[in-house]
């Protein structure tokens, strides 16, 4: 099995960022279009994007207050088939480390490729939305 793996240090306290993931409000600031999530474990998070991309939907599965969440793909691009998210969220001194994790990738391809472009493309977003307020939400250049 294949992972994206990438860390970021954003200029915020991990309560900050923790919210940013788990509150819709503030996930359509910096991700999709439209977002309908509870920080619930077990409840079924959905998030709206322009076509082509459409809608993503995950299981809430662990949510440690502050420190980690883990979602389960449930509907998705097929390479996302299994495949589950793990953002995992460290105070440093100048705000917080966030180590995000989409593993259970079978095959490396083009959808994987594309799928770790547009992770980085919105970990940027997240990284920008909570240190200067602005975010870039829907779908990267790339894909649009």
């Amino acid at each position: 099995m294949t992972a994206i793996v990438e860390e970021i240090t954003i200029e915020a306290a991990p309560q900050r960022v923790w919210d940013a993931i788990t509150q819709q409000d503030e996930i359509i600031q910096w991700w999709a279009d439209k977002a309908r999530l509870k920080p619930e474990v077990g409840s079924l998070a959905e998030f709206r994007f322009r076509p082509p991309a459409g809608v993503l939907q995950f299981e809430v599965a662990g949510l440690e207050q502050d420190k980690k969440v883990h979602w389960i793909s449930r509907q998705g691009p097929p390479p996302w088939a299994g495949t589950s998210v793990t953002w995992q969220l460290t105070p440093v001194h100048n705000g917080t480390t966030l180590v995000f994790t989409h593993e259970g990738f079978t095959q490396v391809d083009g959808g994987y490729e594309q799928t770790r472009r547009n992770w980085k493309y919105f970990l940027d977003s997240l990284k920008s939305y909570l240190e200067t307020g602005q975010g870039t939400p829907g779908l990267p250049p790339s894909v649009s």
